[in-house]
């Protein structure tokens, strides 16, 4: 073998190593970086503040009590916040998949398209995130941290929740009644309406007559979770007038209401809401 030779060969050698040495250094940054992200495991007690900031609007939900939370100042659905935070605890795989801004726009992390989301304690900001797009077979969501040009897909149902509507947040629940605790059963329509009361031989009308205990009990069964199909929109808020409804229901319990509602039908559904006032439903 000539010198010539054995020179190409120590080259050869040389450039084999400095390649292996990169790509062990590459891969150990690649993993150090991906181990660096980590969502913290929290719950809805754990904070007082979510804020979800989208080009075309923000939702800034609050907490009022244990178990009560508000989405722009209306009352908010407890399971969609409940949803939010399964979503941070189910979120235990993150993927590195990109590193430079150019990537931004196309996943979806960029400041134009990008959601940011926040959850605060206090004055502590505890998870700020740009949330992207959904991953390939809509599994996953692309995020990053603000600051940072590193781009995950992070397994979970975080994406879902950062997706939602306003009216996806807000609470739908028009009445929430045990058919045992009703003891009363006062509709008024239009024109007429009659009045059920239960004693120990089943439902009867105010003028003695039997009721169909069954036709009752289907009835009340509807109010045990009554849920709106959604809600008006501010112009159709604007033109609902209640001052002479279709009807009113009454569930009265053993000392006290149970439910008070009063109904103005549509073409299509029912525009619903509590006699004294509040949110008003669609119902379908």
């Amino acid at each position: 073998m000539t010198p010539k030779q054995l020179k190409q060969i120590a080259v050869g050698l040389v450039v084999l190593l400095v390649l292996w040495g990169a790509l062990k250094l590459f891969k150990r940054d690649s993993d150090t970086t991906t181990a660096k992200f980590v969502l913290p495991a929290l719950t809805a007690n754990d904070v007082d503040t979510v804020e979800i900031e989208r080009s075309h609007d923000t939702l800034l939900l609050t907490k009022r009590g244990p178990s009560s939370w508000s989405v722009n100042g209306m009352d908010a659905s407890l399971s969609a916040v409940n949803d939010l935070f399964q979503a941070l605890k189910g979120t235990t795989t993150a993927e590195l998949v990109a590193q430079s801004a150019a990537s931004h726009k196309d996943l979806g992390v960029d400041s134009a398209s990008g959601k940011r989301l926040s959850i605060i304690k206090g004055s502590k900001t505890l998870v700020d995130l740009v949330v992207g797009n959904h991953g390939s077979a809509f599994e996953g969501v692309y995020v990053r941290r603000p600051a940072e040009n590193a781009v995950y897909l992070i397994q979970g149902g975080l994406g879902n929740s950062v997706d939602k509507g306003l009216d996806d947040w807000r609470d739908r629940t028009i009445a929430d009644v045990d058919p045992d605790s009703v003891h009363t059963i006062d509709v008024r329509l239009k024109r007429g309406g009659y009045v059920l009361r239960h004693d120990t031989t089943g439902w009867r009308f105010a003028d003695g007559a039997k009721a169909d205990s069954g036709t009752v009990r289907r009835m009340l069964e509807q109010y045990r979770n009554l849920q709106a199909g959604g809600f008006p929109t501010k112009a159709q808020e604007d033109s609902i007038r209640f001052t002479h409804p279709t009807r009113r229901v009454t569930l009265q319990g053993a000392s006290h209401p149970l439910a008070d509602l009063v109904l103005d039908s549509t073409a299509n559904w029912w525009w619903v809401r509590k006699a004294d006032g509040g949110t008003i439903f669609r119902l379908e």
